[in-house]
């Protein structure tokens, strides 16, 4: 993403001019044609001035070349008069020719030949031409022209500074090239190519023509057109090992980007596991994504710079990639430093959509003007989105960091680097061409075979910064659940000390109870308490999960057990007041029960009980600690000997199964019967999703008697 943003503005540059620079016979879809071009009444014969007779091992053609600028196309051929052209020397950078036209070099349009396997002038397109005389021996071995670009990406922000493809001519004839779409080079990155010359072997005589759009200064200009190529000639098998060679340089150059990517998916998969393992960390799930759109990049850039992938969908993918993961990397800050949704942060968000048009547009390019002004606003708007992206990401985190984030401050590491890795080989290229000789970055580091720029040591720093980020917070949360672990760990202590969990001696009724938290701890509780005039039951539900339902749980139990109070409205009432202001709320009843069989009810919003299998109906309480001052009714009735009352919480009929049924009242009133026991086990076969509290009181026949 740091450098996929340069990469393929880059290549969009360099798209657009490959566009622009080939001619319309040499584009998809327009048909070949003989090429008709002027030629002298009498072209002078030019002189051999390279001698190949003892040819043996491949020769650097590195001397003697003759170079003019001319839209004429008989500069092709063997029998144009090149004399008054200037001679250079194939060096990195070579001084400017003066312009030729026709008057010049003493051709004129008295006569046409046809050249093969050229097409016909283009419109007066003018071109940087390069000649070479050579002298062969007679009946030479086949030979062939290998035009050798630079492997090291040192000044091409991953892409080819070599510009487009020249074209080649061997006494005339247009020589087209081994290897990947040999057929269409224009259209693909430039790459190292070998060049079959088909010089028959009676033929001592070779001009050697390489022509090269003319652009005068700048960026791929003919002035710095040996800087990026090697011409070699020689045998055709003795070139193609020296290709084999520039092929696995090629991969040895890239093995460290090639690395990265494959490191950034194994990442994004680890991101994937750890968002779904800890819930409620969204930072996890954008960072995964964003190493997930990125990992690509490598590859496809491997693509590209093979002439395996068209210039324009190269451009289209790889700058879409890359703007979304800047997309995606903004997600992930604003969830990472939890910013606020300010102003600022919602343009950027909102704004984005924008950007996924940036591929599919560039792919509709030259199909109409409407597409290249559509085009034209989709580009400005999403430049200016990511040099606000840009600010955004920078400042947050140097204010981040500035406010000792430790985190920010790492990231801010791979962001310099890369910055730096972006920086280096532009300065290194301005270098280069003010000194007239290749400059080599000192912040390269040659391992081997392999070197390393110092944006890969920033790609790198970033992966190592990430796993850095993601251990540390893996070990902080490991810490909180370990201490909230230990927490609930003592919160259920003290409930188990709290709610009964053996059965208690009730003298005149027997009672069951269940109690089944759903979690470490629960929010249900129950109080029994037996005295010599009857009993006191209070059973209640606190409103939500954890350690500060169990907390209130303990408030309450604690309540209870100092309470002096018998009357079930009077319980309620007080335990109102401890509760209210705690912002939490809890249903509850209080039940007593005489020795004489009567019952007395209070209830505060909790479900209600079952006597003998049929609801009690009562009447309405708010729960407790909603409205401070609460008063509650109380319901009595009879309790026979050998009858049975159950008391359960709502987690019976809440339980679920997976496919969204409820336990529910009616299978509740079909149990009611049963034990507690039954009953509950019943509801967690179900699907426990709550705590689950049942308990069932029935009034033993001795009761009367006593």
């Amino acid at each position: 993403m740091r450098r996929g943003l340069l990469i393929a503005a880059c290549l969009v540059v360099c798209a657009a001019a490959r566009l622009a620079a080939t001619p319309p016979e040499t584009r998809p879809g327009a048909p070949p044609s003989p090429g008709v071009v002027p030629q002298s009444a009498a072209p002078p014969a030019a002189p051999a001035i390279v001698d190949a007779t003892a040819l043996g091992s491949p020769m650097l053609l590195d001397k003697n070349w003759r170079v003019g600028i001319t839209s004429d196309p008989a500069a092709a051929t063997s029998s144009f008069d090149d004399s008054a052209w200037q001679v250079r020397d194939a060096q990195a950078f070579m001084r400017d020719v003066a312009e030729n036209d026709d008057s010049d070099n003493g051709n004129s349009p008295a006569a046409a030949v046809t050249i093969p396997g050229s097409q016909p002038a283009s419109g007066g397109q003018r071109y940087a031409w390069f000649r070479l005389h050579i002298q062969l021996a007679q009946n030479h071995a086949p030979l062939a022209l290998l035009v050798e670009l630079p492997v090291s990406q040192n000044t091409t922000f991953g892409i080819t500074s070599s510009g487009l493809t020249p074209d080649v001519f061997a006494n005339g004839q247009r020589i087209m090239p081994d290897g990947p779409h040999g057929a269409a080079p224009q259209h693909y990155q430039a790459i190292s190519r070998i060049y079959e010359l088909n010089i028959p072997p009676s033929q001592t005589s070779l001009v050697l023509a390489v022509r090269t759009l003319y652009i005068p200064f700048g960026y791929g200009s003919y002035t710095s057109f040996f800087s990026t190529r090697t011409l070699t000639l020689g045998n055709p098998s003795d070139l193609q090992r020296e290709l084999n060679l520039w092929s696995n340089r090629e991969v040895f150059e890239r093995l460290p980007r090639l690395i990265y990517c494959t490191l950034l998916a194994v990442l994004a998969i680890f991101l994937f596991v750890l968002y779904f393992a800890q819930k409620g960390h969204p930072e996890y799930l954008w960072l995964a994504l964003h190493e997930l759109v990125q990992a690509p990049m490598g590859f496809i850039e491997l693509g590209g710079s093979s002439a395996k992938l068209d210039s324009v969908w190269y451009a289209a993918l790889v700058l879409q990639l890359a703007v979304v993961a800047a997309y995606l990397f903004f997600e992930f800050l604003v969830s990472f430093l939890a910013l606020r949704r300010g102003a600022y942060i919602r343009w950027l968000r909102y704004t984005a959509p924008i950007l996924l048009g940036v591929g599919p547009v560039l792919l509709l390019v030259g199909h109409s003007k409407a597409i290249g002004a559509l085009l034209a606003i989709i580009f400005l708007t999403s430049i200016l989105w990511i040099l606000a992206w840009s600010i955004f990401v920078f400042m947050t985190l140097v204010r981040a960091a500035l406010r000792r984030n430790f985190e920010a401050a790492l990231l801010l590491i791979p962001l310099v680097l890369s910055a730096v890795g972006i920086i280096e080989p532009v300065i290194t290229s301005i270098v280069s061409e003010n000194t007239g000789r290749p400059y080599v970055s000192p912040l390269t580091i040659q391992a081997g075979p392999v070197p390393i720029h110092v944006a890969a040591i920033g790609d790198f720093g970033g992966i190592l910064v990430i796993i850095l980020i993601i251990f540390g917070r893996f070990l902080r949360i490991q810490r909180t659940q370990e201490r909230v672990t230990n927490e609930l760990a003592a919160a259920r202590t003290v409930q188990e000390l709290l709610i009964p969990q053996e059965k208690m001696a009730t003298p005149g009724f027997e009672v069951d109870s269940v109690y089944s938290p759903a979690n470490e701890v629960g929010g249900d509780f129950f109080h029994v308490e037996s005295f010599n005039e009857g009993m006191l039951v209070v059973i209640g539900d606190v409103a939500g999960k954890g350690l500060k339902a169990a907390m209130n749980v303990s408030l309450i139990m604690g309540a209870l057990r100092h309470t002096l109070e018998r009357n079930p409205a009077r319980i309620l009432e007080s335990l109102n007041r401890v509760l209210v202001g705690t912002q939490s709320f809890t249903t509850c009843q209080a039940f007593w029960f005489g020795m004489d069989g009567a019952v007395v009810i209070a209830n505060a919003g909790h479900l209600p009980p079952y006597l003998n299998s049929q609801e009690i109906e009562l009447p309405g309480g708010l729960p407790l600690g909603v409205v401070a001052g609460m008063t509650y009714e109380e319901a009595r009735f009879f309790l026979h000997p050998g009858d049975r009352m159950l008391l359960l919480s709502d987690g019976v009929v809440e339980a679920r199964q997976p496919s969204g049924e409820l336990f529910g009242f009616d299978r509740l009133r079909h149990f009611s019967q049963q034990s507690a026991f039954y009953l509950a086990e019943a509801a967690k076969a179900f699907g426990q999703q709550d705590d689950i509290t049942v308990l069932t009181v029935r009034r033993q026949p001795t009761a009367l008697a006593a």
